[in-house]
């Protein structure tokens, strides 16, 4: 391939550049994913660790269940569970008798004042 005299002044620079680059000394591939591997470990422990705790508090809540507690719904509604099943929860909101599928209770009533 022949290069105009123009093209060829430009290349000479840009190949003074390779070959320095070429020269160096090359990164050891394990240290270049440190970066990548720290990253991972940080959203790990920051953000699926706490939420598997949170996961796992929220079902062994749900297991230990007894008729009298008084709970809240996933849909905001507050009772005190009058039955139970295995799969279903009968809530007593103010005389009236509500079925609610157990995982549809998400936590201890809190604060309520009569």
């Amino acid at each position: 391939m022949v290069l105009s005299p123009i093209a060829a002044h430009l290349a000479s620079p840009i190949s003074g550049v390779l070959a320095a680059a070429s020269d160096e000394t090359t990164v050891n591939p394990i240290l270049a994913l440190w970066p990548v591997l720290l990253l991972g470990v940080a959203f790990y422990m920051l953000a699926i660790r706490p939420q598997r705790r949170r996961t796992q508090a929220l079902r062994e809540f749900q297991a230990n269940l007894t008729v009298g507690d008084e709970v809240n719904t996933v849909g905001g509604i507050i009772g005190v569970i009058s039955s139970l099943s295995e799969h279903e929860a009968m809530v007593d909101v103010g005389g009236v008798q509500l079925k609610f599928a157990r995982g549809a209770i998400a936590a201890p009533a809190r604060g309520r004042s009569e």
